[in-house]
């Protein structure tokens, strides 16, 4: 059976930590605890050395992005065969992350559910292939409208959804987020799931969505996590990350670049577009300049190592990983420190009366 290559390296850490904990409670003698806690602390040292300078390397990239790159750059992947749809999309992903593409679905939804479902007018800004447009004009009633960059993307929802059983009220739109070609205060509800990480300008985009509200209007928003685990068992990241709760201080600095692949100095690839990750408190100021106080927020995808063992013992077989995942999933997510540790940001805002145009 094929070992992943995250599986391999977290492994190690779950060993190391288990001879640091045995040594701990049981053997007593110091020496295993102390160097396994010299080497969790030199591979930190090597994480936090990696991160400064592929943000360093990456910073004259993004400098010269425009949104007309990203623009270029998301029709180039759609144009791939093998990825001009959802559902192949999530079949290029590791079993494991296929299951969290397909979950980012249904999480997102519950709270569109929640919170926007019953408002008469909707804006899904950002809406790629329509999934989540889809199910707010099926599932709730109104006017509903997707909002795309990529007109690949948008010829394909309409495709999708277009006959008999469209919904009354739904339209697609080709624009851009940080310039909506909408009127001020033109709906009442408003969902960005996975946009704000790609456009060049958050706090424009933000505004943007500020502008679009009526006053109380309310924004869902899931983005990707600085907080994210990233199936760590070594202490030292697992402190950093949970420090990095009340401070950014504690936070290494992140390059804000992806393509195929994560930004890498050390293996480039031809081109990449803008992926911020945001922090709690980077994304509440955002927010708040832009004229919104956060009503609810939390995270999901929480990746925790023994989700990778699952994976292994899966062996590709999605209904195993999903039976044995989503439960403690479901549970991580109401313990108190650890429901904020996700991969991805869930945020749910209201517009303050009077901000905006």
């Amino acid at each position: 059976m094929k070992v992943s290559k995250r599986l391999r390296k977290h492994g190690i850490e779950f060993v190391l930590l288990a001879a640091l904990v045995a040594d701990l409670v049981l053997l007593h003698t110091g020496t295993v605890f102390r160097a396994t806690v010299l080497i969790f602390g030199l591979l930190y040292l090597y994480h936090r050395r990696e991160a400064r300078l592929d943000a360093a390397a990456s910073e004259p990239i993004r400098e010269s992005m425009t949104t007309e790159h990203i623009r270029n750059l998301e029709r180039t992947y759609t144009l791939r065969d093998d990825f001009n749809t959802p559902e192949k999309r999530a079949l290029l992903r590791s079993p494991l992350d296929r299951h969290y593409y397909h979950y980012r679905y249904e999480r997102v939804q519950a709270l569109v559910s929640q919170w926007i479902g019953d408002c008469p007018r909707r804006l899904d800004l950002g809406c790629g292939f329509g999934k989540n447009t889809i199910y707010m004009a099926r599932e709730h009633p109104g006017t509903v409208v997707g909002l795309e960059l990529d007109d690949l993307k948008l010829m394909e929802a309409t495709k999708r959804y277009a006959g008999e059983d469209t919904p009354a009220g739904l339209s697609f739109v080709c624009g851009d987020a940080t310039r909506p070609p909408f009127g001020p205060a033109s709906f009442d509800g408003m969902l960005m799931t996975e946009v704000l990480e790609h456009v060049v300008d958050p706090s424009a985009a933000l505004k943007a969505c500020s502008d679009l509200l009526r006053d109380g209007g309310l924004l869902v928003l899931s983005t990707p996590s600085r907080h994210d685990l990233n199936y760590t068992c070594n202490p030292f990241v697992f402190l950093e990350k949970c420090l990095s709760l009340a401070d950014d201080l504690f936070l290494p600095p992140y390059h804000n670049l992806h393509a195929q692949f994560e930004y890498n100095r050390r293996n480039p690839e031809p081109a990449y577009g803008m992926h911020y990750h945001f922090s709690h408190r980077q994304l509440e100021i955002l927010l708040d300049e832009a004229g919104f106080d956060t009503v609810w927020r939390g995270s999901f995808e929480i990746e925790f190592f023994p989700f990778l063992v699952v994976e292994f013992l899966a062996q590709n077989r999605p209904e195993m990983i999903r039976a044995a995942v989503a439960p403690v999933e479901s549970i991580l997510q109401k313990l108190p420190l650890i429901r904020h540790l996700g991969q991805h940001l869930l945020w749910v805002a209201r517009k303050r009366p009077g901000a905006g145009a």
